[in-house]
This record gives C-alpha cells, structure tokens and sequence, in this order.
C-alpha cells in the first residue's frame, strides 16, 4: 500500500490569511471611497407642488461644508434662473436654500453641486411642476355675491307688481 504524506508548507497559512484579509477588504464597502447620492429632496422629483417655501436635499453620506455647496432653481424651458436663498448646510447629509417668493407656475428644474466626504464634486439635478394654489373661498364668494344680486332683483320686481282687483263680470 502507497501512504501519501503531506508536505506541510509554513507559508501556506501565510498566504490564506492575506487572501481572507484582501477579500475582506473588497467586500465591505468603505465610506472613504464611496459617492455621495441624493436620497430625498423636498420637493419630490417629477412632484405637483403648490407651496414652495425651501428645497431640502438629503444625501446618503456626509458631505464638505465648503464653499462649493450649491442649490439652484431654474425654469425647464428658458433655463432662466429664480433667485433663491443662500444654500446652508443644516446637518451632514443635508442642504437647504430658502425660496422668498414663489414661482410663476409652470416647470421646474432644481440643481446641485456637493463636495462628497471622498473630496469629488457631486452634481446632478431633477424636475418638477409648480401650480398655483387655488383658492377656494373665492368661490364661494362669487356664489354669495351672484346669489345676492338676484335676490334684490326679485324683490325690486315684486314690489313694483301691484295687485289689480278682480272686476266682476
């Protein structure tokens, strides 16, 4: 019978062990590296607003308060910028700018330009639509007013009619 014997090599454990290290290294994602991308925004992308007092913008990972930050506001069509407010960063991950007056309605396109914990400059931007907010007590008001006019009218023609006696035949 032939006995196989097995050599053992002393690097071996060596070479699996900085192979386990390096694959580890590749599987776990590392925030140094990693881009930051917008999460959520106020207003919505592709949204129907009526108010619009600020843009929020929220990103996945912490951005450099630096003086790069920019959000900015424009119209889809003519690309004529709207004057908005200073672009401040409330926390890590989040820009604001205020709008003080609102928009004519119409589309919309909000851009921004952040500088990501990796040092690259993150840009992009969506659409949305702006819409008048109706008023709806205006309505009303038209009815009362119209309801009004008519009824002084019926009254101004009812007193105008006297009432004939009956003559006998």
């Amino acid at each position: 019978m032939i006995e196989s014997k097995h050599v053992k090599r002393p690097y071996s454990k060596i070479v699996l062990a900085f192979t386990l290290l390096a694959a580890s290294l590749l599987i776990v994602p590392s925030q140094a590296i990693a881009h930051s991308t917008l999460i959520d925004s106020t207003p919505q992308p592709a949204e129907m607003v009526t108010n619009l007092p600020e843009i929020k913008l929220t990103f996945s990972s912490p951005l450099i308060k630096d003086e790069r930050a920019k959000i900015s506001l424009a119209t889809v069509r003519e690309g004529k910028d709207i004057p908005i407010g200073e672009t401040i960063f409330e926390s890590d991950t989040v820009i604001y700018a205020k709008v003080p007056d609102p928009p004519k309605p119409g589309q919309y396109v909000i851009r921004y330009v952040v500088t990501a914990a990796d040092g690259d400059l993150n840009d992009g931007g969506y659409a949305f639509e702006f819409f008048e907010k109706q008023d709806s007590s205006r309505t009303w008001s038209y009815l009362g007013a119209g309801f009004g006019i008519l009824l002084v009218i019926f009254l101004l023609l009812s007193r105008g009619k006297t009432k004939q006696p009956r003559q006998e035949k």
